[in-house]
């Protein structure tokens, strides 16, 4: 089979085989590699370079959407999928990654989890619900949440003082806070018992 090249535009490679186009990679990739040397392809050398095309812009893509955030494992592999790349070219490509130190399931855990509890106010059970939704292993999980601050009553009064406090003041307002706060994970026991202690502050307050 005959193999032949076209360039592209923005640094783009079309391959074509007996003139019949296969794929398109990057330009550094494809004059770097074994394959631009060839003239004649045989079917086991065509899915071997199908193949290491599939990867490098799986590869490529995933370094594309880790500038731009941090990602888990499984998180990203979804990811590559959904934009078109396949299963084993984005299963390979993290793994790349993960060698590289690119990829960090801990590191990505640490700064999800704290950004999910400073910037949503989230409680640790809605903080593990999200993680093991973005695929985090459940170790990872337990090490990651046994670091963050598990006062679950001061944090509730944390938020209630900054988005709740002049809603108190009747039982519509009430209800509000407590199913607000209830969907950022806290128990409703631990919810009563920090509106408990936010009335007694604000009676404290008035008193004084």
């Amino acid at each position: 089979m005959k193999l032949t090249v076209k360039e592209g535009k923005a640094n783009k490679i079309h391959i074509y085989v007996d003139e019949e186009y296969r794929a398109t990679v990057d330009s550094d990739y494809w004059y770097s590699e074994k394959y631009r040397k060839l003239k004649e392809i045989n079917e086991d050398e065509l899915t071997e370079l199908l193949d290491a095309v599939s990867f490098r812009r799986a590869y490529n893509k995933a370094l594309d959407l880790l500038s731009r955030r941090p990602y888990g494992t499984k998180e990203l592999i979804k990811k590559l999928c959904e934009k078109g790349h396949e299963n084993e070219a984005s299963q390979k490509a993290s793994e790349r990654l993960l060698e590289l130190g690119l990829l960090n399931d801990e590191e990505y855990a640490r700064i999800l989890s704290n950004d999910l509890m400073e910037r949503k106010n989230y409680s640790i059970k809605r903080v593990k619900q999200e993680l093991s939704y973005r695929g985090i292993p459940r170790e990872i999980i337990e090490n990651t949440v046994d670091s963050l601050d598990n006062d679950a009553e001061n944090r509730i009064i944390l938020v209630i003082k900054k988005k709740y406090l002049n809603k108190l003041n009747d039982e519509k307002g009430r209800k509000r806070a407590i199913d607000g706060l209830m969907r950022l994970g806290f128990s409703y026991s631990d919810i009563k018992s920090a509106l408990r202690k936010v009335s007694e502050f604000t009676e404290e307050e008035d008193y004084d």
